[in-house]
């Protein structure tokens, strides 16, 4: 699903790097599947969709 260039930023990134190759490629193919779900529930969703704003993250915890 991740296209080579989103790849690349994803496994360069420091803090990817701290953990061993293995886990990288798990955690990177559980967040594909996780997305590609979303997107069979919901296929006219955004991106923006995925994210919560601070104001929400307010309101819940009232």
């Amino acid at each position: 699903m991740f296209n080579d260039d989103l790849l690349c930023k994803i496994f360069a990134h420091k803090e990817m790097q701290k953990i061993p190759v293995g886990f990288q490629s798990t955690a990177v193919h559980v967040f594909e599947e996780i997305l590609e779900d979303i997107l069979e529930e919901n296929p006219y969703g955004s991106i923006s969709d995925l994210f919560v704003s601070a104001t929400a993250d307010e309101s819940i915890s009232e």
